[in-house]
């Protein structure tokens, strides 16, 4: 059975209301690894041969986070920089990386309505768009790129039925991988 590794990189799971109903949502899969990074490093040091091997036990990643300045947070992005490196992650020179072919899913939380994220929105971009940094890092590392998972309105505007419908959804996503 496939295995799904999800990294989570909210600065506060215990706190938050949509990143925790999504992880709460998938918790019990048996195949699903649930991996808090800030809750295993609080002071930032990355083991980095550990992540390295989770990564490689596991067939699925799923990279769940909440939109920090049109970006990921703040230990996720050191993350990314520590784990994420050449000759493991990426080659320069075309041969397979230890991360080709496993599939990548990016799940993000915006606080604001999707109509925020639209061209003519107030942010005048797509999440896509603004977050297209996690579609060229996951190319370079050869994942084969499932689409995005996004959840808007968790500060402003989404009602508990929305939410217990996306999580709901997330754990259908994630528990479709087993088969």
């Amino acid at each position: 059975m496939p295995k799904v590794l999800l990294v989570v990189g909210h600065p506060d799971l215990s706190r938050s209301k949509a990143n925790k109903a999504l992880v709460d949502a998938v918790r019990e899969l048996a195949h699903v690894t649930v991996h808090d990074l800030y809750a295993t490093y609080p002071d930032f040091r990355i083991d980095v041969d550990a992540e390295q091997a989770l990564l490689a036990e596991h067939d699925v990643v799923v990279f769940q986070h909440p939109v920090f300045w049109y970006n990921t947070t703040p230990l996720f992005k050191q993350w990314q920089d520590s784990v994420l490196t050449l000759g493991w992650a990426f080659t320069m020179d075309g041969s397979a990386s230890r991360l080709a072919g496993k599939k990548a899913v990016v799940a993000v939380t915006a606080g604001v309505p999707a109509d925020h994220y639209t061209p003519e929105g107030s942010n005048q971009a797509t999440i896509e768009t603004l977050l297209s940094n996690w579609h060229a890092t996951l190319r370079l590392c050869q994942f084969d790129i499932q689409p995005m998972v996004k959840l808007y309105g968790t500060a402003f505007g989404l009602s508990g039925e929305d939410l217990a419908a996306a999580a709901k959804q997330y754990n259908e996503l994630l528990a479709s991988f087993a088969a």
